[in-house]
């Protein structure tokens, strides 16, 4: 089916509850491929609008379609469950049935409403429980998972019946704050691999990140419908300015620090100075020091989550982090996804050789330069090789800082790439370290940041006034001398807010 193809379409659609109209003459395309995710007050007709688009719900007028065939209207016979299979649809409750295990309750219906053999039943079952992440538990029974867990088995049982589309009513809203995120990733992987959702939530980094619009509904009217960063930032209608300004106070992610007690900051594991394992295997570092010193001017608990680079943002996006200090820089691609603090340090991105390898910058062209994966080090160079009109080096990714030094220092590549604070670490005490030098034409500037989730101005206000608060009682320059052995006074300045980016 093409892209651009409505796979439902709702026209003129009416449902009234006795006397009261709980949807009101609703027209609206939903396409293929495409993630609507519908929001608005209690009470305004959002799980009513996804009972009619399966037919679980009637209408006294209008008709809803489902890739061109009429599925809905007032006086449509009522669907049978193999026509309703076709509309996969996850409630608030899970319910399942508590006697079957995991994989029971997935076959239960291939083998009930497709007339599937147990056996052909398990060929679907068992990859789409692997797909959602529950494999190992496919012999568990509803009591022995968590909501999360229980919710996920759920989604699992309707795309065993290979929906056209699939239905979620506010999925999350039963869950505990921390097992929302592993039912919000399995819809993200969704979305990802292209089939087409209704999602009725609040998430707003769930709605941010992967919805394709975002339909505004109050009072059983459609008031809003747009692209997600035109609704939830810049909404037209003052009924929608009015309830996402109440959503954005609930969804703060101070709210939930204060009223958990607890601070949730990702750090980038391996990462030397910044953060590593002692002789007794404890977290130590600069970013450690850092997050304690924010927990304690919150008076929370602080929870460190220990992440490698390629999930910082990730881990941001999907709130599973209140807060990241992982070594993260302030960069263009990442400023369309999350928000940054005022910066804790600038720093230059250089690249590290030995002395007898140092050769004019045009030379570099095609040079294997080692740096860490999935961090901003190559593209960030690479911008400043051809804003030069240089021709860029090859980068060699390793694993960790450690190791791509280490490449450098057995010569396997010709040089180094990382931030000057960090390689400074790794050559500080180096016996050899007088054979080593920068390249003196490449320098790249970044800014260390905090990332929070982007639209959250009372969280990203806190974090910049409990920053600037940390720098001007010296607690930060007591740190950064603590970690960072350098007497080089470019590094320590005061915090501010970046002034530019690569």
């Amino acid at each position: 089916m093409d892209k651009n193809s409505p796979v439902i379409k709702i026209m003129n659609v009416s449902k009234w509850y006795s006397d009261f109209q709980v949807l009101k003459d609703i027209d609206l395309e939903i396409y293929n491929k495409e993630v609507l995710v519908i929001m608005g007050p209690s009470g305004s007709g959002k799980s009513t609008l996804l009972k009619t688009i399966n037919g679980l719900e009637s209408i006294q007028a209008g008709e809803v379609f489902i890739n061109n065939e009429i599925y809905n209207c007032r006086n449509c016979k009522v669907i049978s469950r193999k026509k309703r299979a076709e509309v996969g649809m996850v409630f608030q409750q899970f319910n399942l049935y508590p006697h079957m295990t995991a994989i029971e309750n997935v076959t239960l219906a291939l083998r009930k409403v497709k007339k599937k053999t147990r056996k052909e039943a398990l060929e679907i079952a068992v990859p789409i429980l692997r797909k959602v992440g529950l494999d190992h538990k496919s012999h568990s029974y509803p009591a022995q998972l968590s909501g999360g867990e229980q919710q996920r088995v759920a989604i699992a049982r309707s795309l065993a019946m290979q929906p056209k589309v699939m239905l979620f009513d506010e999925p999350t809203s039963a869950l505990d704050p921390e097992l929302v995120n592993e039912v919000l990733d399995t819809m993200v992987q969704l979305s990802i691999d292209g089939i087409t959702m209704v999602v009725v939530t609040h998430e707003l980094g769930f709605a941010r990140r992967v919805a394709s619009r975002i339909a505004f509904i109050d009072k059983g009217n459609i008031i809003e419908i747009n692209k997600p960063h035109d609704i939830i930032i810049r909404p037209k209608k003052e009924r929608t300015k009015m309830f996402m300004k109440k959503i954005f106070n609930e969804k703060s992610s101070l709210y939930f620090v204060k009223k958990t007690n607890t601070i949730n900051i990702g750090i980038v594991d391996n990462a030397p100075p910044m953060c590593f394992s002692d002789n007794e295997n404890k977290i130590i570092g600069f970013d450690v020091d850092l997050a304690h010193s924010i927990a304690k001017r919150l008076n929370v608990s602080l929870n460190l989550q220990l992440i490698n680079n390629k999930e910082r943002i990730e881990y941001i996006l999907t709130n599973k982090v209140h807060a990241c200090i992982g070594k993260l820089n302030h960069t263009k691609s990442r400023d369309n996804l999350i928000d940054f603090s005022v910066s804790y340090l600038q720093d230059c991105k250089k690249i590290l050789m030995y002395k007898d390898s140092i050769v004019p910058i045009n030379e570099l062209a095609g040079k294997d330069i080692a740096y860490t994966i999935d961090t901003s080090t190559a593209m960030e160079i690479e911008n400043f090789f051809e804003e030069n009109n240089w021709i860029k080096p090859n980068f060699i990714a390793y694993s960790s800082d450690e190791q791509a030094y280490h490449a450098m220092k057995q010569k396997l590549v010709a040089g180094y790439a990382s931030d000057e604070i960090i390689i400074n670490h790794f050559i500080n005490n180096e016996t050899e370290k007088a054979n080593f030098q920068y390249h003196p034409e490449v320098c790249c500037y970044s800014y260390f940041c905090v990332g929070v989730s982007e639209n959250d101005s009372q969280w990203l206000n806190e974090i910049n006034n409990i920053l600037l608060d940390i720098y001007d009682s010296g607690e930060y320059e007591k740190i950064f001398y603590k970690w960072f052995k350098t007497q080089d006074k470019k590094f320590l300045r005061p915090f501010e807010k970046w002034s530019g980016y690569c």
